[in-house]
């Protein structure tokens, strides 16, 4: 399994391997008399240091965080390829990107590598795979990473990871994903750990069968998403959780793709949100003005009747008029320079 940037290799007192830590965390240990280094990338934890226990194996707090380094997984960008099996449809890329988790997370470092997969067009679905894992049988393990993007605003994307299983080294056929289990990452049906700056953690747990091989898959489909790695999920208690504010209101998560997150001429963009009443997606401005234009035809309209004009006729010109001005405001609210 990668170490990521836990790059200090941590023993036991019996000279076990229990774990990996960072750099800074392992000076840390030795400069308070709870550890002592082996080598330059190797210590030795002292038997009443309190991170021993901690390091453990099979330990979770009560919060199910992942502290067993043995069955932690996270998704390394220049690790994964397109399924060929896949065709010339799937679009996959790696590019660097600011690191959102930057200032916030002390092992952060300012720029991170992002996996993207899928595009907006409906071309076919992408699909990416990690290779063949021969993980241990009938063990749990957890696959963790962060998350952005992969719904667009008419709700039918696909947004998946499948879990693959299989006794032979053939990559699984994208129509049927033989023996395995499939995670619906988009719409709620799974719940993210946290949520900060439009991306969102998650812990897939799953248990390994008998078979030899175990293979990631994301697809995608009709919104592009992109995946970041995550460190060991203790990593990020400290974190606050600071989900969209109008996330109850857009029709898609936030994507790296806008660069606000979602598309500026669209009535679920931040800054149209943010001036508009209640659940209302036209602004208060708008909707005061034509409320008081709807007032001021209805006057008109008395005025008329009494003076004996034809009222069909007449209804119909109003509502004819009424529905030119509504359009006219909303279009002016949004667009105020044309």
């Amino acid at each position: 399994m990668k170490k990521n940037s836990q790059t200090v290799r941590v023993w036991d007192e019996q000279g076990a391997v229990i774990g990996y830590t960072y750099p800074k965390r392992a000076k840390g240990l030795v400069k308070k008399c709870r550890a002592e280094f082996v080598s330059d990338k190797e210590i030795r934890l002292n038997k009443q240091c309190p991170t021993y226990e901690n390091m453990e194996d099979n330990e979770m707090d009560n919060e199910n965080i992942v502290q067993n380094k043995t069955n932690f997984i996270t998704v390394n960008p220049r690790e994964w390829c397109k399924n060929p099996c896949a065709g010339s449809q799937t679009v996959y890329d790696r590019f660097m990107i600011s690191n959102p988790l930057f200032q916030e997370v002390e092992s952060a470092p300012g720029m991170v590598e992002v996996l993207s997969v899928g595009q907006w067009a409906w071309r076919g679905a992408s699909y990416v795979i990690n290779g063949f894992q021969e993980l241990e049988p009938r063990t749990e393990y957890h696959l963790v990473f962060w998350l952005n993007g992969g719904e667009n605003d008419r709700s039918d994307e696909t947004c998946q990871l499948q879990i693959l299983f299989s006794d032979n080294n053939i990559t699984a056929s994208t129509d049927e994903f033989m023996d395995g289990l499939c995670f619906r990452l988009n719409r709620g049906y799974i719940k993210p750990l946290k949520k900060y700056k439009g991306w969102e953690l998650y812990d897939i747990p799953f248990t390994t069968t008998d078979a030899r091989y175990t293979q990631c898959q994301f697809v995608a489909d009709r919104a592009p998403m992109a995946l970041m790695s995550a460190e060991r999920l203790d990593t990020y208690k400290a974190m606050p959780d600071v989900p969209d504010p109008f996330e109850g209101r857009r029709p898609q998560r936030h994507n790296i793709i806008f660069e606000d997150g979602w598309p500026a001429d669209q009535w679920y963009s931040t800054e149209r949100l943010a001036v508009s009443k209640d659940n209302s997606s036209i602004p208060s401005s708008a909707a005061g003005e034509m409320q008081k234009r709807m007032q001021e035809m209805a006057e008109e309209l008395r005025n008329e009747i009494s003076d004996g004009i034809d009222i069909d006729a007449l209804r119909d010109e109003i509502m004819d008029g009424l529905s030119e001005e509504i359009t006219e405001s909303i279009r002016a609210s949004f667009h105020p320079n044309i």
